[in-house]
């Protein structure tokens, strides 16, 4: 890993904020120290201003708690990876975060061998995302529209199990979102995002009727939706059924030619 990646730690508790900073830095990780921050509503200051890949806060702290400062990254800077630290061992706090898109799920004390393991994962992670990226970095100007629009289909075939950003994607290809998207539908005759849509969805279907061991929130996870809840809204809006009634509708009928759409 020879990239330094910027990260941001938010603890109302300074000792142990800077304990939990010293424990990073002894890691001997790619990891750079942008800023601290002592309560919710600064480390969402400091995270507008230096755009961090990795944001770790607490999940309790004042003006604005853990939860929230992960919303507000969910919304705004999608591709920063999340850890919450927590002193508190409740099943719920961690359903919160698993849905605001959080990545791991520490409880304090943080022993060092538990932080070490969590961002050697999330560093091979963001290392992944950087090289599918840098593998459709190209001279744009070299490209043809049409060809521009190829290169985007086969990145989202590619890579929609994952958090996709196309506010990051039309940086690497050097281009606003809005041409991107009206290029992209001149040729497909669709928005990047209602193709995304259409890519998971299929692939959705195929798991619920392939693999009927398969639970149904492993299976949104699969294709790119980390909330069960979000997943389960999005296949009815699309498909008019949710994920059980059409595992169970189409498992009698048994239709297979029909689930493609």
């Amino acid at each position: 890993m020879n990239q330094s990646y910027n990260y941001l730690v938010a603890e109302d508790e300074s000792l142990i904020r800077r304990n939990l900073i010293k424990k990073i830095a002894s890691l001997d990780l790619p990891l750079h120290l942008a800023g601290e921050a002592s309560n919710g509503m600064d480390a969402i200051l400091l995270a507008d201003k230096f755009c961090p890949e990795l944001v770790i806060t607490d999940i309790r702290m004042p003006q604005c708690d853990g939860l929230e400062v992960a919303a507000y990254l969910q919304r705004n800077h999608p591709d920063v990876k999340i850890i919450i630290i927590s002193g508190f061992d409740d099943f719920s706090y961690a359903q919160s975060a698993i849905r605001y898109g959080v990545k791991d799920y520490l409880l304090k004390p943080i022993k060092l061998e538990t932080l070490s393991e969590s961002l050697h994962k999330l560093l091979i992670t963001v290392q992944k995302e950087s090289e599918d990226l840098e593998a459709y970095s190209t001279d744009s100007s070299s490209l043809d529209q049409e060809s521009i629009c190829k290169l985007m289909e086969k990145y989202l075939q590619e890579n929609y199990c994952n958090d996709i950003s196309f506010q990051v994607l039309s940086e690497r290809f050097g281009f606003t979102p809005e041409y991107l998207t009206k290029n992209f539908k001149k040729y497909t005759g669709e928005t990047p995002s209602k193709y995304l849509t259409r890519l998971r969805m299929n692939e959705a279907k195929h798991l619920l009727l392939g693999n009927p061991e398969l639970e149904i929130q492993k299976i949104g996870e699969l294709v790119g939706y980390k909330d069960a809840f979000y997943f389960s809204r999005a296949f009815k809006s699309y498909t008019g059924m949710r994920p059980s009634e059409f595992r169970s509708n189409f498992k009698v009928k048994g239709n297979p030619t029909s689930i493609d759409t």
